[in-house]
């Protein structure tokens, strides 16, 4: 018996690299479940899948709302354009057209400019209560004629006779009409000046730093404050009555800041014995033209004797007055000199 060993095996036998490719049977594509984690997606960068195989686009498609729709009513889901759509523009200018049709009619124009007039006025009511510019205004209604009278009566007050201030129709006249009104404007200019004069001062005896200037400044506001305050006071613990106001007493005590500049400005000249000089003059000078001012202001016309209680009272207050400026005046400026 001849036995064949090669008749066992019949044909050309088959490669098989990978034993189970062969009995798989063909890959059918799954539905993807957006609640499971899709682990046959391969991860990475590169094709745009997230990095914990959520895939956010597949879905928003699959339940048909995207994430900015979430919490929004029906109703605005509905208004909402759709993905890819045109928005229309000529809504956005409705309301500004409205508006400026609106504005445009005379009626409304009309209304809307009474409705601001009261406001202004309302407003300028509440202003004027609480600082009044109208009556401010009057102090400031000077002229180049009327400084140069006024600065010349200041140093030169001994030549005066007519003190007294004119009226019109129960007003007084304004400083430009009449020199003897009180004002503003030259306290105000003086105050600037003697602030630039301390510092010139200063600055010729190398003793000048840019916050001297501050120093100066708040210091004399300080104790310009507190003189008007003392003034107010005085006039009302001894009950007197007069028609001077807050402005014409703050005018009355801004007039020493002329003599502290004319005395600075001597100092720089003859030093100390210019400094003194100055001052003592212009002490006499205002302290004279405050007596001769403030009588006619504080004690009433009519009323010439001075034994009365009353009158004693008001003539005590002007000496008081007249008496406080060459002090001032010599203890704003004191220590700007050598």
């Amino acid at each position: 018996m001849n036995y064949n060993h090669s008749g066992a095996r019949r044909g050309k036998p088959k490669r098989i690299v990978d034993p189970s490719l062969g009995t798989s049977s063909p890959c059918t594509q799954i539905p993807h479940n957006p609640y499971v984690y899709n682990h046959q997606q391969q991860v990475g960068a590169n094709n745009g899948v997230p990095e914990y195989g959520f895939n956010v686009s597949e879905t928003t498609s699959a339940y048909g709302f995207s994430p900015s729709t979430i919490g929004m009513s029906p109703t605005m889901q509905a208004s909402m354009p759709a993905p890819g759509s045109a928005v229309p523009q000529d809504n956005a200018f409705t309301g500004s057209q409205f508006a400026t049709q609106l504005l445009n009619e005379p009626l409304v124009a009309n209304m809307a400019m009474k409705y601001g007039d009261a406001l202004v006025g309302t407003g300028k009511q509440h202003l004027e209560k609480y600082f009044p510019i109208t009556a401010l205004k009057y102090y400031f209604a000077v002229d180049t004629d009327y400084v140069v009278v006024k600065l010349a009566l200041l140093i030169f007050p001994f030549t005066q006779r007519d003190w007294s201030v004119k009226y019109e129709q129960d007003v007084p006249l304004q400083p430009r009409y009449e020199k003897n009104a009180p004002d503003m404007y030259i306290p105000t200019m003086a105050f600037l000046t003697y602030v630039v004069m301390a510092g010139l001062s200063l600055g010729t005896q190398e003793r000048f730093t840019p916050e001297q200037l501050g120093i100066i400044a708040s210091s004399a506001l300080a104790w310009g404050l507190i003189e008007l305050l003392v003034h107010t006071i005085t006039l009302y613990i001894m009950n007197l009555e007069t028609s001077l106001r807050t402005f014409d007493l703050l005018a009355y005590c801004g007039y020493k800041y002329v003599g502290i500049n004319a005395a600075l400005l001597l100092s720089l000249i003859f030093r100390r014995f210019g400094y003194y000089t100055g001052l003592i003059y212009y002490s006499i000078s205002i302290a004279f033209f405050l007596i001769r001012s403030l009588k006619l202001r504080v004690i009433p016309e009519g009323h010439t004797s001075y034994t009365a209680t009353g009158n004693k009272r008001r003539l005590y207050f002007i000496l008081f007055v007249a008496s406080l400026q060459p002090f001032l005046m010599w203890w704003l400026s004191y220590h700007l000199i050598e």
